[in-house]
């Protein structure tokens, strides 16, 4: 019922939910919260714990399944400690310390005249967005997979945009190809533009790569783009390391070649190697891969 749709795990209700906590409740009550939350959706939102539960099965190969449901467990707990401190630095400011990982690609990152960051759905993406945007005072595009509630898109969208200070603007990945005409024209000025590059939602073109030796699907847009945009991609994760505090991983960019001879084989190689990128990051923080919803593995392992 669409009275009822606010309620659903991804709708708007919980949101606003943690925007009140977060403004009205002491800090020595977020644990205690976080656990609880983690509690209720572990047993209610079963889609995205079986998800979850067939992704771990292929990081951790030869992990137990009663093991890994506790992995899951841990990976839900890391969830609700990063959207509550995204909210934390939105609503009351309070600091954040961070660690950068490749300090010399971040930085030419900051001054590339166009370039695309590649991320995953890992860490405090969000929260890394807003401080790329403040330590190289620069505007950033990130597109993000559309959410299945009107309000929740809204709500993240704004979110995004106050924490960034202006200097982020969000785009919803759909079915409509203008997007990609104005990201690409956004990186013909100069623009940096971030993509997650784990998952693939319909109607979104998409490519099979091997990944943890499954075959998998990834979204081909970005080294689409790159390819024609002649821009670097920046393979970039957030990691949570502790309390209000994160690691920035820059990798090293990803050139999508135009050797003149075959387009796909170019964009093939250029996946391969983030491909590899990923399997190191998933492979040192699963429990930092938020990959809930479906479109990563063939729909018979993500049943």
């Amino acid at each position: 019922m669409p009275m009822l749709h606010r309620f659903a795990v991804r709708g708007i209700f919980w949101r606003q939910y943690l925007d009140w906590a977060t403004i009205n409740l002491p800090f020595f009550l977020y644990p205690i919260l976080q656990f609880f939350w983690t509690f209720f959706f572990f047993f209610f939102a079963a889609p995205a714990r079986r998800i979850v539960l067939a992704h771990l099965a292929i990081v951790l190969p030869g992990s137990s399944r009663a093991m890994n449901y506790l992995r899951v467990f841990r990976t839900f707990h890391n969830y609700a400690w990063t959207i509550s401190e995204a909210a934390i630095y939105k609503l009351i400011e309070e600091e954040f310390s961070y660690e950068i990982i490749g300090a010399n690609w971040l930085d030419q990152l900051g001054a590339a005249q166009g370039a695309i960051v590649l991320t995953a759905h890992m860490g405090n993406y969000d929260l890394g967005a807003a401080l790329f945007a403040e330590k190289f005072n620069r505007e950033i595009r990130v597109v993000r997979a559309p959410e299945p509630d009107r309000q929740t898109a809204q709500h993240l969208s704004a979110s995004l945009e106050k924490s960034g200070e202006g200097a982020i603007k969000v785009d919803y990945n759909t079915a409509g190809a203008m997007l990609s005409f104005d990201l690409l024209n956004a990186l013909r000025l100069g623009e940096i533009v971030s993509i997650q590059g784990d998952r693939v939602e319909e109607n979104v073109a998409e490519r099979s790569a091997d990944l943890f030796g499954k075959r998998v699907r990834l979204p081909n847009g970005p080294f689409v783009l790159a390819q024609v945009a002649r821009v670097p991609i920046y393979p970039l994760f957030i990691a949570r390391s502790g309390y209000r505090s994160y690691q920035i991983i820059v990798r090293e960019p990803i050139t999508v070649l135009r050797s003149g001879l075959d387009r796909d084989t170019d964009i093939a190689q250029a996946v391969e190697k983030w491909c590899r990128v990923l399997e190191q990051l998933i492979g040192a923080h699963w429990d930092q891969w938020f990959a809930f919803a479906p479109g990563f593995l063939s729909d018979e392992h993500e049943r």
